[in-house]
């Protein structure tokens, strides 16, 4: 069975956008429009575009799994990275499907590599209690609202700190020019004290598709499934994200609130 929703334009069906201007974390502390890599700053990753997505994703993740304000993670990652962030703040707010009383989604943030026609985009997840039952895979996608070309994925998740620990993917069950999407088991689970894909950070660097400069905006979505359930795929096209499934019961799915818009370059 196929579930596909069409993200058109500035927001979801039932979104609540922000005003210009205003801005939260991805899990609801207060944030800046933005954090800007002072000139000159000289950045700790690595140049390759896979490791750089490899080491942005899983610093991400740390830092809000030791629940830093999004304001804090930004100013880290330009001191630290010389990554800038461009999309002015994030948003908790969820809107499709209905497990809000279970889980929140991040609305994308993205960060752009200082001296470099080369973007992240990041997005994810973090329980707000475990689930009864974890079996069968989960999706986590990120999709865009113009074609770019894709450099790089990651995909980080690990428990809330009692038990499990990280696990990470790097290879994409799909990947296109509008975005990607990962496949995993939220599971094993220990009862009601920590399961394995409690919290999680999905990563994508990219760049415009082509020379000169547009606006666009990130989405991400979230695919739960249980008992005999599984998701099998992905359908990522023009604001949409689809999660193709195995059968037609037992699964939800929920989508952040859209990035704002931002400016993507290629010179």
């Amino acid at each position: 069975m196929h579930t596909k929703m069409r993200l058109v334009g500035a927001a979801v069906a039932g979104a609540v956008l922000l005003p210009v201007g205003a801005s939260s974390t991805a899990f609801g502390q207060s944030a800046p429009a933005g954090a800007t890599a002072a000139r000159g700053c000289v950045s700790k990753l690595p140049d390759s575009a896979k490791a750089q997505t490899d080491r942005v994703t899983a610093l991400i993740q740390k830092l809000e799994g030791q629940g830093l304000s999004q304001e804090r993670i930004d100013a880290k990652l330009a001191a630290d990275y010389c990554l800038e962030r461009v999309d002015g703040g994030g948003s908790e707010l969820s809107t499709l499907g209905n497990p809000s009383d279970e889980i929140k989604i991040a609305r994308p943030v993205i960060y752009k590599a200082e001296g470099k026609n080369r973007y992240i985009a990041a997005a994810g997840w973090k329980w707000k209690k475990i689930p009864s039952n974890t079996k069968g895979y989960d999706a986590f996608a990120i999709s865009f609202s113009k074609k770019v070309t894709p450099l790089a994925h990651s995909l980080v998740y690990r428990g809330n700190g009692q038990v499990y620990g990280k696990k990470k993917m790097t290879q994409a069950f799909k990947s296109g020019a509008y975005g990607a999407g990962f496949l995993f088991n939220e599971g094993p689970n220990l009862g009601k004290v920590d399961m394995q894909g409690y919290q999680g950070t999905m990563g994508i660097s990219f760049k415009a598709s082509k020379q000169g400069c547009w606006n666009l905006q990130a989405f991400s979505k979230y695919g739960h499934s249980w008992k005999s359930q599984s998701a099998t795929g992905f359908t990522i096209g023009l604001t949409s994200i689809g999660i193709t499934w195995a059968n037609n019961s037992n699964k939800w799915t929920q989508a952040s609130q859209p990035s704002k818009e931002v400016r993507v370059c290629r010179r």
